[in-house]
């Protein structure tokens, strides 16, 4: 059931990844996000009044505060990169998170890297550069340096990478105080407060597209579903195997869905970048 649970995860994210891009045709990303936040809100809220072994502590509050803050920060980096990139090129750099996650662990828990881990980040690295290479040559790997350095979309999701690499761990901590409802509950409506004073300008612009208000509600659907799975994977799982189940999904499923949805070439160079980034994921695991 736990193997499941990451296997439909990797799916509904890669799902709405897909329909987060097609949405951001029609809304700014602080109302997307907002929009997402309000049906989250009304979701966990009504799941919470079925809640019959109620728990908390306030141990939850410093993690869940920092939580709310990292998420917000990513989620808007997640969606400006998407919107300025192709969807093939930026939603593989995630699979940079593992890196991060291993540094973290070893700089600040001083947990040492195993030999087949520190492979892993040396073929993570690999795929990353051949992503963005024009041709498959020496120099052109080299260059790849500054076309990610240069390219937008590439840079924000490096950062998301960053941000991403601790929030399951952070998931994970607050679980242990409150129940999955409880919390999706306290971060949606924190997220909400933090978008809403952040987007006050965007809020009264607001020119809701009503042609797009089924894939709108599409995408909130799929994206409370992708969360609400991810809290169960989190339990059910150890953190980096459902990470590594998530991102080798996302990773091929952005090709695959780039190509069919948003006509993004499939060049050798992506095919063989996914392809040495999900060995390197594994690796590092």
């Amino acid at each position: 059931m736990g193997l499941l649970f990451c296997i439909l995860n990797g799916l509904f994210w890669a799902f709405f990844d897909i329909t987060r891009k097609l949405s951001l045709k029609y809304l700014h990303p602080k109302i997307l996000l907002s929009f997402f936040m309000i049906a989250q809100v009304i979701i966990f809220f009504v799941w919470t009044l079925y809640e019959k072994n109620f728990y908390f502590s306030y141990n939850y509050v410093l993690p869940g505060i920092i939580l709310i803050f990292i998420s917000v920060i990513s989620a808007i980096f997640f969606l400006k990169s998407i919107l300025h990139s192709d969807l093939s090129l930026t939603i593989p750099l995630l699979s940079l998170t593992p890196i991060f996650s291993s540094l973290f662990s070893l700089l600040f828990l001083n947990e040492k890297l195993l030999l087949t881990q520190y492979f892993g980040i040396l073929s993570i690295v690999l795929g990353t550069l051949t992503l963005y290479t024009k041709e498959l040559t020496l120099n052109s790997f080299f260059r790849s340096f500054m076309i990610i350095k240069e390219n937008k979309g590439a840079k924000l999701m490096v950062i998301v990478s960053i941000f991403w690499s601790v929030t399951p761990v952070i998931d994970k901590i607050c679980l242990k105080y409150t129940p999955i409802n409880y919390h999706g509950l306290f971060q949606s409506l924190g997220m909400l407060l933090a978008l809403v004073s952040i987007s006050v300008k965007e809020i009264k612009t607001l020119n809701f597209p009503l042609r797009s208000s089924s894939l709108i509600i599409i995408t909130l659907l799929i994206g409370t579903t992708a969360t609400i799975l991810q809290f169960y994977s989190i339990l059910e799982n150890y953190v980096p195997i459902m990470e590594s189940i998530k991102r080798t999904i996302g990773q091929v499923c952005a090709v695959i869905f780039g190509y069919i949805i948003f006509k993004e070439k499939i060049t050798i160079q992506k095919v063989v970048g996914v392809l040495i980034l999900s060995i390197g994921i594994f690796y590092i695991f």
